[in-house]
Parts: structure tokens; C-alpha cells; sequence
């Protein structure tokens, strides 16, 4: 696997670079680093690698601690600043208040932008070193440069996070077991000040060191409350609505969007290095009030008793707590008034959890067209054979949603190739336009390095599933029919060429044999005669021209049949010399479909499918 990927990676560079910096500052991104440290790993150049792979996580952090700066801090600017009216009307202070947030961000973003925009982070690099994945590289980095106590560190930071990783486990007791490596000195790279703060306060507290336990849980406390804060505002980035709403709706789907970002965030910090801890920020309020009290300080222990009462209402043990502090003399009625931050936190918490569940249990609409599902109207075939004017073909609908499309055109968009499947060459079928590809293969390999979301490489293998599913019942195929090669394809005219043309996108031929006239098709090399059945899926209608044709003759003076392309149709065929196809050219816009073709043959099937599966199955 490192010997292909090194040769992929070479072809990948470029291209990778470009996604994910847009060419600005290339040198500065922590993506760039990110490939650099990769191809340094896979030339077996591990001091590089190492270097690489730091700068880059460095780069990363410098990144979100710089955003979350400035949107933590404008909003804080927002909520304090002065009504431009002394009314509230219609919820315009709300509006007022967004207004001067925004543009305090994009100031703050303009005032650092000599080390801002640098960054270039989208929404796959953030899920990248959101995962740690550079991590699984820089562990085996270390190791071959001798610093093995890093190598156990940074195998144990990436266990933190995926506990489990039986392979990463396998490598951390390896380096455990070294001489060398002292197992009380792994550290968590990753791990916030609040989790070693928490350490220290716990371990105080079993030595009855109740000054160290007020110091180091209440510093540890304001560490987690900065830590949920800063995950929070990381969670109020941009939102792709899918669709074009009104203007309140798209207020309040990326509300909702960020909402549910939000309360996964004491979900992702209730962790001691890997170690899950449900009530770790209350527990600070459970440490505080005993350690108070030993000191002799019952108005804050009373504090801290409310608080964590706040949390658990019907805990026992501070119930009784409250019960014989209440009754101390030194108490009184003021004594159990919890603390402000804590009032903050399950005001807040409460509200959202509310306003979530109101939208789970308001926000469903049945569909009409859903309410008797069936498979004539999942997948409705629109012209058969007989509207073709030709055999064993047909046009169905259905075969994938609006949102489905958008996602594979926008993979597309950023991942697809120039000449990919066709040896790199640019223009394979006409000097008039480019063509980009994307195959199952290369997303399969960016999903297994990190750079691809798995979702949607399960997207790609679903949608064309069904396309398999769906040939089968038409042409009831009964013998055992495998995938033979799966490509989603854009093409596009060139910039200079003419919106009259005459040419085809794709020339006309068949599937599984060389057409040398129009009276007979050679099956032999280089035609794919093992191919059986083809099918186009299509993804989108946003362009001009483009539209599949049968024809009965090489030069498509007798066209048989058209179709064209819109999100979830798909034409699908015999791929022999009965089917006879091409495509318009494209003179407008970009054309995205996939290509599917199958086979009966067992020794041509897709073996990248297999190693598909295999890969989705090592990220669950």
C-alpha cells in the first residue's frame, strides 16, 4: 500500500496543493506542510517528516486559537455595545448586534490577514486535523529518528481521541515495552490545560492538600469553561444550506447547524487523556465544596454545593452535604447561592436542549409523494426500448436526490483530474473541451489518508449500487453480474471554443468492441470486450448541449434516441454493438455524471470496489 501510495502521491501533490491553499501562500499552509510531511514519510525521509508534520499541527493551532479569538471576541463586542436604540422593535437588536459582529470579524480577519489567510483551512483539512490524523505519521517518524518517548506520545495522542484503534494500540505497547521509554512520561500532545490541571487537583485532593485542590480545580475549571467556549465558536463556520431558502430559514438552519455543533462540544472535552468522564465540569464544583470547607471558607463551599446541585438536583450525597453545612453556624440564607458561570452554563444548556428538541418534535413534514413508497415510484423507468428505437436500453429517474447530486458535483469540483482514466490527457474525445475525472479508485485513497470525509465515498458506492439494482430488474439479468470499473466524469468546452459547434463530446462507439464500419465491431484489444452492461448516471442539467445519444451509425446522421441529462437519470444499455452512443458537445457550463459499466466475467471485476469496503470498514 506505501509503495502505490508513493506513486499516487506524486501525481496527487499538485493538485492537493491547489484545493486546499487556492494557490496563496503555499509555503505558510498548514495543508501544504501536511502533503510535504506525507511525501517526506513515504521517501522514508523522516527527519523531514518530522519537522513537516509539526509545523503543521503547530499551524493548524495557531489557526483555530486566532479564529476562535476573533469570534469569541467580537461577539463579546456585540452583546456589550450600545443599542443604536433604546427599544428592542421587531427583535432588531438581535439583527443589530449580528451586524456589528460580522463586521468586528471581518475586521479582526483584515487585521491579522498577513497571518490569517495564510491558513486557507477548508472543511475536509479542518476534519483532518480535527482527527489527528497527522498523528498516525509523525508516531512512526519519531520511531525511525530514535526519539521513541515522542513515538509513544504520539501514538498515545492519537489513542485519546480513537480509543479503538487496535493497530495504534498494538504500536503504543510496542513502544512501551522499549528500553528507553518511560510510560509515566507519555504524554497527550493534544490534551487542554484543564486536563492536567484536573489531574493535579484530584491527586491533591487524596493527599488532603486542600490549597491544592482550590488552585488547581478552579484553574481547571476556567480552563474547561475557555475550552467549551473555544470548541463553540469553532463550531459557527460556514454552512452549505443545500438549498435556497428564505431569509429567516436561513437564519435558522444555520442556527440549528451550529446548535447541534455546540452540544457535542462537553461530549468531545469530557475526556482525562482517553479516559471518559461524564460529569467532568460539575465534578470541579464537587471538589471545590469539600476542599472549602476544610478551609474553613463555608461561603464558597456553599457556592460550590449549589452549583454542582444545579447538574444533579437529587444527588444524595450533596443533598446531605447541603443539609449539614445549612445547619453550621456560621450559615445563613445567602449561603447556597451557586456560582455565576454555573447558573450561565445550564441556563444555556437547558435552553438549547429545549429549542433542539422542539425542532425534532415540530420539524416533520411528510412528503405526499412518500407516502406509499414504491419501486415505480422510486425509480421510474421514462422511455423504454421502443422510445429509444433500439434493444436493450432504457431512461430512468429517481435514481439519487437533489442534495445527493450537489455533493458528488462539489466532489467533483474540487478532486476531479484533468485526463484522469484516460492517461492524463486532456481533451481524449475532442480538441474542443476538457475533461476531468474522478475515479473509485483515487477516493478511496483519499479516504484512507484522511483528506476525504467517508460519507462520501459511501455516497459514490450507494448511488451506483442502486444503478446495478436497477439494470438487474430491468433487463432481468439472471447470471451473476459484477462491477467492471466505476468513473464520475465532468467535462467542459474550453474557454475559446464556439457555442455552434458541431463536434461530439464522446464520438460514437460501443461499449465492448471496435467499430470499423457501420456493419461490424471488432471484439479484441484495446475494446473492453469483456464489459456487458453500461450505464450513465446523471447529476446535473446546469450547462448547455451535453445530451446522450443512440445512434444507428458511426457518424450520427440516424439518431435513434436522446436523453437529457438531469440529477438522478440514468440511461443504461447492452454494451455491445447494438447500442451505439455518444454525446452532444458540452458548449455551455460543466457536464457531471458517472460511469458505470459491468460484466459478467468474474476476472474483470472492479477490485477497487472490494478495496473500498474495506477502507470504509477501517473508519467506523
Amino acid at each position: 500500500m506505501v509503495a502505490y501510495a508513493r506513486v499516487i502521491y506524486a501525481v496527487l501533490l499538485s493538485w492537493v496543493t491547489h484545493v486546499f491553499t487556492k494557490g496563496e501562500n503555499i509555503t505558510e499552509s498548514c495543508m501544504y506542510l501536511y502533503e510535504k510531511g506525507v511525501e517526506a514519510y513515504l521517501d522514508n525521509r523522516f527527519d523531514e517528516c518530522v519537522v513537516n508534520f509539526e509545523n503543521a499541527i503547530q499551524k493548524y493551532k495557531d489557526y483555530t486559537q486566532k479564529l476562535q479569538n476573533c469570534r469569541i471576541k467580537c461577539k463579546r463586542e456585540a452583546d456589550f455595545s450600545e443599542p443604536l436604540y433604546p427599544v428592542d422593535v421587531d427583535n432588531l437588536l438581535f439583527y443589530e448586534r449580528a451586524v456589528k459582529a460580522t463586521l468586528c470579524i471581518v475586521r479582526c480577519k483584515r487585521t491579522k490577514k498577513n497571518t490569517f489567510d495564510k491558513f486557507n483551512i477548508n472543511k475536509e483539512a479542518q476534519k483532518l486535523f480535527q482527527q489527528l490524523k497527522p498523528y498516525e505519521y509523525l508516531h512512526i517518524c519519531y520511531f525511525q529518528n530514535k526519539e521513541i518517548q515522542k513515538a509513544a506520545s504520539a501514538a498515545f495522542t492519537y489513542l485519546v481521541l480513537h480509543p479503538d484503534d487496535k493497530i495504534m494500540s498494538a504500536n503504543l505497547k510496542h513502544y512501551a515495552a522499549l528500553e528507553g521509554v518511560d510510560i509515566t512520561e507519555v504524554v497527550n500532545f493534544e490534551a487542554k490545560d484543564y486536563v492536567y490541571l484536573y489531574i493535579h487537583g484530584a491527586d491533591a485532593y487524596e493527599k488532603k492538600d486542600w490549597n491544592g485542590v482550590v488552585q488547581n480545580m478552579e484553574e481547571s475549571l476556567a480552563s474547561y469553561l475557555q475550552a467549551e467556549d473555544d470548541c463553540r465558536a469553532l463550531c459557527e463556520g460556514p454552512f452549505d444550506q443545500g438549498w435556497y431558502p428564505d431569509f429567516i430559514p436561513s437564519i435558522a438552519n444555520h442556527f440549528t447547524y451550529c446548535l447541534k455543533c455546540k452540544q457535542r462540544c462537553a461530549s468531545q472535552l469530557n475526556s482525562l487523556n482517553g479516559e471518559k468522564h461524564e460529569d467532568l465540569l460539575p465534578s470541579h464544583y464537587h471538589y471545590l465544596q469539600y476542599a472549602y470547607f476544610k478551609l474553613g471558607n463555608l461561603k464558597d463551599a456553599g457556592a460550590a454545593v449549589a452549583s454542582y446541585l444545579l447538574f444533579y438536583p437529587d444527588d444524595d450525597t450533596m443533598l446531605e452535604n447541603k443539609d449539614y453545612y445549612g445547619r453550621l453556624p456560621k450559615a445563613n440564607v445567602d449561603l447556597f447561592t451557586p456560582r455565576p458561570e454555573a447558573v450561565h452554563y445550564i441556563q444555556r444548556l437547558m435552553y438549547e436542549r429545549r429549542i433542539l428538541k422542539y425542532i425534532a418534535r415540530e420539524f416533520k413534514f411528510e412528503d405526499p409523494s412518500k407516502e406509499k413508497p414504491s419501486e415505480a415510484l422510486k425509480y421510474r423507468v421514462i422511455m423504454t426500448e421502443k422510445q429509444l428505437r433500439g434493444p436493450n436500453r432504457f431512461v430512468s429517474e429517481g435514481l439519487a436526490s437533489t442534495e445527493e447530486c450537489k455533493t458528488l458535483v462539489n466532489i467533483a469540483k474540487m478532486f476531479a483530474i484533468t485526463g484522469d482514466g484516460y492517461e492524463g490527457k486532456r481533451s481524449p474525445h475532442t480538441v474542443m473541451e476538457k475533461f476531468s475525472g474522478f475515479t473509485l479508485n483515487r477516493a478511496t485513497l483519499l479516504v484512507y489518508v484522511g483528506l476525504l470525509d467517508p460519507k462520501y465515498l459511501k455516497l459514490y458506492l450507494d448511488l451506483t449500487e442502486r444503478a446495478k439494482l436497477r439494470i438487474q430488474e430491468f433487463f432481468q439479468v439472471k447470471k451473476k453480474l459484477y462491477f467492471s470499473y466505476t468513473h464520475l466524469v465532468r467535462r467542459s468546452p474550453l474557454p475559446d471554443s464556439p457555442t455552434n459547434r458541431t463536434d461530439l463530446s464522446h464520438p460514437i462507439h460501443a461499449d465492448n468492441c471496435i467499430v470499423l464500419d457501420d456493419n461490424y465491431c471488432k471484439k479484441s484489444s484495446p475494446a473492453y470486450t469483456w464489459r456487458d452492461y453500461s450505464a450513465i448516471i446523471f447529476l446535473n442539467d446546469d450547462f448547455e448541449g451535453g445530451e446522450f445519444i443512440f445512434s444507428a451509425d458511426l457518424n450520427a446522421e440516424e439518431v435513434q434516441g436522446v436523453v437529457k441529462p438531469k440529477c438522478g437519470r440514468m440511461v443504461a444499455f447492452s454494451s455491445g454493438f447494438e447500442n451505439l452512443h455518444g454525446v452532444r458537445a458540452v458548449t455551455k457550463g460543466s457536464r457531471y455524471g458517472i460511469g458505470v459499466w459491468f460484466t459478467h466475467d468474474s476476472e474483470h471485476a472492479e477490485i477497487e470496489r472490494n478495496m473500498a469496503h474495506q477502507v470504509l470498514l477501517t473508519q467506523k
